[in-house]
């Protein structure tokens, strides 16, 4: 019989044990090809267009103007290679969040680790585009 993912992960604190015994770390140069690549194809138009307009683009606000084309396109450029890494945690994380969605049992935080590294990487991965390939 399999085990409940719940019985192999009861808290966070056992995730969070799991994470730093398996955890690949994913670096900006993992993903740096296909940010920039994306950003040469559109001609740099990755703004929305009323931001972009206004040629104010600042690094301290330019990740909340990005088109809803450029975020899913880095988002899914992060989780591509996230996945290649760490397969094995990415699909725990992901049954974990599903299971506690389903059960409506509040442990959808046991894998917030998983969570809090995806926004971190992304956001440093979006200033290092900014400052590389960006900034004018």
């Amino acid at each position: 019989m399999e085990l409940d993912i719940f019985e192999q992960f009861p808290d966070r604190e056992a995730f969070d044990r799991y994470w730093s015994e398996n955890y690949v770390p994913v670096t900006y140069e993992d993903v740096k090809e296909a940010f920039e690549d994306f950003v040469t194809s559109a001609g740099g138009h990755i703004y929305l267009s009323d931001y972009e307009e206004k040629n104010c683009i600042s690094k301290a606000d330019f990740k909340e103007n990005l088109s809803q084309e450029a975020q899913f396109t880095f988002q899914d450029g992060l989780t591509e290679v996230f996945y290649d890494k760490n397969p094995e945690l990415y699909e725990t994380a992901f049954a974990i969040y599903e299971e506690a969605q389903m059960a409506g049992n509040g442990k959808a935080g046991v894998a917030q680790i998983f969570h809090e590294t995806y926004e971190k990487l992304y956001a440093e991965f979006l200033d290092r585009l900014f400052d590389e390939k960006l900034q004018k």
